[in-house]
């Protein structure tokens, strides 16, 4: 008997229970548009175009114009001959030429069909078709978006110009102090939102990854977690916490708003004691369209999160990381063998999962507490309002985050475990948010001596 709780009504209330229920069961065609659509002018697509977003990465931009499609957007990225990032609509305002096929310019790009010359913010600087005391110069422009690059990616923001967020430096990007940083971007054929809540489903994590096929992360993920949500002033923490011997692990995945998530590393083994209050990845799920995202992240390689220098530098960067199974470039019977994160999330019922067609349980509360998070926000966005969350910190701030990875020395006692489980998983996301405002350095020593405090009794009180 299946004993789970459910957080959601199931999508088929009138289904009597029994066998072959194929012909009652009617599934619905009908996503949740308010979070999947992403075009310009839907609530989502106009909320995520409020928040500095990757569309590329540095190594994509050569010497030729690099024809992209963001949120439903078909976009040109190009350097010009002054070392200058250009990222702009593709078609041409003249006459819709596009500017995939545009010449690269000292400054700027010009359209190779009649020669209209525009700046890297869209300005027109120069119409040779025309005479030079021509008036278009005056009302003419490309549409063009403001980019940053930072550690290996190209950034854009894609929102209304007032008023433009500062681009987000999180801790992640700058501690430990010998953290090294390689871009990578995966290409999923689906929504963006069924990656992104793969994020803040921990419960996956033993399954997919350690007990259906092969083991793909550690034998210790195998462990069946307990699952605990609380939020941040960036989003929430999306905690696991298990058991493994003697030691208590808590892998605490930092869910920012609106489409970022940290994480930790797949190579913990549970026997060694670790307190790394930083990340192994930072990703984005960035829509190309509403069937298809990018998937950028930051793989940071450090002392504190490998340790034993586990993760392989050469293996990241455009369609690969070190993560097994985040692409679907093996075998398809392989793929079958062996279902990675790719195969999974690309598989839930077609391109945009169907949320009316869920049954949701107690350990996807994770996944709606972020589609509530989503949603909030959204509509905050469409009616003027401001974000409750994520929290935006000045430019000259370091954005403190709440990835974690403790693995502590914190035998099984007398008492409940699961229980026990919750609570500490509970306790090591209360030191996080607490220690926020501490230098990186500090902040660990405190949260390791917090957690060397904790004693059994307590958790199994």
């Amino acid at each position: 008997m299946d004993t789970r709780t459910s957080t959601q009504a199931g999508p088929f209330p009138d289904v009597p229970a029994g066998s072959y229920q194929g012909w009652n069961r009617v599934p619905s065609a009908e996503d949740n548009r308010e979070l999947t659509r992403t075009g310009r002018g839907t609530p989502a697509g106009d909320y995520l175009r409020r928040f500095w977003q990757p569309v590329a990465l540095v190594s994509d931009v050569g010497d030729l114009p690099v024809p992209l499609k963001i949120m439903g957007e078909k976009l040109v990225l190009f350097r010009d001959g002054s070392g200058r990032l250009g990222l702009m609509h593709r078609h041409c305002s003249h006459r819709g030429a596009s500017l995939e096929y545009g010449i690269v310019t000292e400054r700027g790009i010009r359209c190779s069909y009649h020669g209209f010359q525009y700046d890297v913010d869209g300005t027109l600087i120069d119409t040779p078709s025309l005479p030079s005391n021509n008036k278009i110069k005056g009302r003419l422009c490309q549409g063009a978006y403001p980019t940053i690059e930072y550690a290996g990616l190209v950034f854009a923001y894609m929102g209304p110009p007032e008023p433009m967020p500062p681009f987000p430096v999180y801790d992640a990007f700058t501690a430990p102090a010998d953290n090294e940083m390689a871009a990578y971007k995966l290409h999923f054929p689906c929504n963006w939102l069924q990656v992104h809540e793969n994020g803040a489903d921990p419960m996956h994590v033993p399954f997919v990854h350690a007990l259906m096929s092969e083991v793909q992360f550690t034998r210790m993920f195998g462990a069946i977690p307990v699952v605990d949500n609380v939020e941040t002033p960036l989003g929430f923490l999306s905690l696991a916490t298990r058991r493994w011997g003697d030691n208590l692990y808590c892998r605490a995945n930092d869910v920012i708003l609106p489409n970022i998530a940290q994480f930790g590393t797949p190579f913990v083994r549970g026997e060694e004691e670790k307190y790394a209050v930083c990340a192994g990845i930072t990703r984005w799920v960035v829509p190309i369209d509403d069937e298809n995202n990018w998937t950028f992240g930051i793989r940071h390689f450090n002392s504190a999160i490998d340790p034993f220098k586990e993760g392989k530098r050469d293996l990241i960067g455009a369609m690969k990381t070190d993560g097994f199974g985040q692409t679907g470039d093996r075998p398809y019977r392989e793929r079958q063998r062996n279902p990675g994160d790719w195969d999974v999330q690309m598989s839930q019922g077609g391109g945009i999962t169907i949320h009316a067609n869920e049954t949701l349980v107690a350990h996807d509360a994770g996944v709606t507490m972020l589609r509530r998070q989503l949603a909030r926000s959204i509509r905050n966005a469409s009616n003027g309002e401001a974000l409750p969350m994520p929290r935006i910190y000045p430019a000259d701030r370091v954005v403190p985050t709440y990835v974690a990875e403790i693995v502590a020395a914190i035998p099984r006692h007398n008492g409940d475990e699961d229980q026990a489980l919750h609570r500490f998983g509970r306790a090591v996301a209360q030191m996080l948010v607490e220690t926020q405002d501490l230098p990186y350095a500090d902040r660990s020593r405190e949260i390791e001596r917090r957690v060397r405090t904790l004693r059994a009794e307590e958790l199994y009180a």
